[in-house]
């Protein structure tokens, strides 16, 4: 009687055993565990957040080819590609780009000691396709205000500052300056800034 008493004990208590839970102290570590990971995924999330885009050095991807002199046309200064008929201008292809979109860069014009060019009269630069007398995206400057963007382009319709710039397109830089008032062979120069998804300078192309 007492040895089947006993075994019914033990088989009660085996089942009770069965039905017990993890032990606390491997709860804690698996508490502490999932806590650690979680952290670490909220930290490179916050992280990324945190540096955003921007990171992507614009040299990389980008790049224009050797300038072209022309001069204003009429119609374009109504197009807000140049400020005047008959001022200098100056056509670069696009030769590389790379997932750059219009809102991904700005456009400055420098002399050879570092400093802004300062135009004497309207300028403007413009995003042209090939073939094509409307500008898809352009930024206009006042007399004197000195070419270096300060805020991304302004984009025509049917266009958005996600639109990629591609080889198709090319680059006006209206000068602000009377045709032959321009400082031929002085030094200035045209880089393109990084914003957006990209940063860093590009390498000045020298403006005959």
């Amino acid at each position: 009687m007492m040895t089947n008493m006993n075994f019914r004990t033990a088989s009660a208590r085996w089942r009770k055993g069965k039905r017990r839970g993890v032990s606390p102290i491997i709860a804690t570590i698996l508490l502490v565990a999932i806590t650690v990971v979680l952290a670490a995924v909220l930290y490179v999330l916050i992280s990324g957040l945190a540096h955003g885009p921007g990171n992507t050095p614009i040299g990389t991807a980008f790049a224009v080819g050797a300038p072209v002199a022309g001069k204003c046309w009429a119609a374009g200064v109504t197009a807000h590609i140049c400020g005047a008929a008959g001022n200098q201008i100056f056509n670069l292809t696009i030769e590389v780009a790379s997932s750059i979109s219009l809102g991904d860069f700005l456009l400055e014009v420098k002399t050879a000691s570092g400093g802004v060019f300062k135009n004497t009269l309207a300028a403007a630069f413009a995003v042209m396709k090939i073939g094509s007398t409307t500008p898809v995206a352009y930024y206009t400057f006042a007399a004197s205000a000195g070419l270096a963007m300060s805020k991304t382009f302004t984009i025509n319709s049917g266009y958005s500052s996600s639109t990629p710039v591609t080889t198709t397109m090319f680059i006006v830089i209206g000068t602000g300056t009377a045709s032959g008032s321009w400082l031929s062979g002085q030094g200035n120069f045209v880089s393109a800034i990084g914003t957006g998804h990209y940063s860093g300078v590009t390498a000045g192309t020298t403006l005959p």
